[in-house]
């Protein structure tokens, strides 16, 4: 059973409920104190984590907690006394919280939401219904999206090219968007991309039967194009919105003859 990423939590009509994020240094021993002041206050903790920001230099302590009789200003003047602490956000809510994480979110330091996938699907079918030859539109949103994320890897994280296949198996999956196997030959810059549960291609679409991942599609050509720094084009083959098991594309090198896309970082739909 999947595990929801919002959850609904009710306590009683006069009920405090509160969530907290501790910026804190990330040296052995620091973490240990965050817990005892939340304990020595009164704090019942219902549940949260602790991430590394910046390995070496800080990290953060996030959780979600009921607030019995708990002076909130003295709480968070405890934990911003500790030497080990950097700086304190909060927010305090009656009777109902539903969250679990910080707000705001963020994914590879862009703002983030949750979306539902049913949402997402009908703002694509609305974009089929509205405009002609939607599905090149759509291709380019994803192509764009894969191209920025590659960026930010390959600028700020220092991702070399020989780890970007683990990479973006691993980004793919902890969005939710699908599990991914990838198959790819670096000397000929072909292979194969293989989506088991697509967020894309689970539900029923206006054009049932047809291929329904050309966001993925793009995605992938603007996440391989910009990470090999060598126009791709990706185009898919299966679709489990035609009843296959999973979803499979194919990406190779955009011909060199191509007078369209010769000297353009684009990608190709078909």
């Amino acid at each position: 059973m999947p595990r929801d990423a919002c959850i609904f939590y009710v306590g009683g009509e006069k009920t405090l409920l509160g969530w907290f994020k501790v910026i804190l240094v990330d040296r052995p021993g620091s973490l240990a104190q965050i817990p005892v002041v939340f304990a020595d206050n009164g704090v019942d903790q219902l549940f949260g984590y602790f991430s590394l920001i910046q390995r070496g230099v800080k990290g953060k302590y996030v959780t979600f907690a009921e607030l019995p009789g708990v002076d909130v200003e003295k709480l968070v003047a405890d934990l911003q006394s500790l030497d080990e602490v950097l700086d304190v956000d909060y927010c305090i809510t009656e009777k109902i919280l539903i969250q679990t994480a910080e707000f705001p979110l963020e994914i590879f330091k862009s703002r983030a939401i949750i979306l539902k996938n049913t949402t997402f699907i009908d703002i694509i079918e609305e974009i089929e219904e509205a405009i002609p030859n939607a599905n090149a539109l759509i291709f380019h949103c994803g192509l764009k999206g894969g191209m920025d994320d590659a960026r930010y890897f390959k600028e700020v994280a220092g991702i070399k090219k020989n780890d970007f296949i683990t990479l973006l198996r691993g980004v793919l999956f902890s969005a939710g968007w699908g599990i991914v196997d990838i198959s790819f030959d670096f000397e000929s810059c072909s292979g194969s991309i293989y989506v088991k549960n697509s967020f894309l291609a689970e539900t029923t679409r206006l054009n049932e039967g047809q291929s329904q991942c050309g966001y993925l599609s793009g995605y992938f050509a603007g996440f391989f194009t910009e990470i090999l720094e060598k126009d791709m084009e990706v185009h898919e083959e299966k679709c489990r919105s035609g009843r296959e098991k999973i979803c499979e594309f194919a990406i190779l090198p955009t011909p060199e003859d191509d007078s369209e896309s010769k000297g353009k970082v684009t990608g190709h739909w078909r």
